[in-house]
């Protein structure tokens, strides 16, 4: 059995200068180029995802709609 699931990954460079991933799982499909820039740019500019005084979406880096696909070979 073969299983495909899409999901709207939007990356970030945080303030430690390492990349976080925020992930949207049901997201709407087909969003312009331009909703997804300021969907990020206001999830930097707010600035309310932080852990261990972390800016974790201080910067964008890039957005894009993420498909994967699971093909079981055994189940017991």
């Amino acid at each position: 059995m073969k299983n495909e699931k899409t999901v709207l990954q939007l990356r970030f460079k945080g303030s430690d200068d390492k990349t976080h991933t925020f992930n949207f799982p049901k997201a709407v499909p087909g969003l312009t180029t331009e909703t997804i820039a300021d969907a990020m740019t206001t999830i930097a500019t707010l600035n309310l995802f932080n852990r261990k005084g972390v800016s974790l979406y201080a910067q964008m880096i890039s957005g894009a709609y993420v498909t994967t696909s699971t093909q079981e070979l055994f189940v017991a």
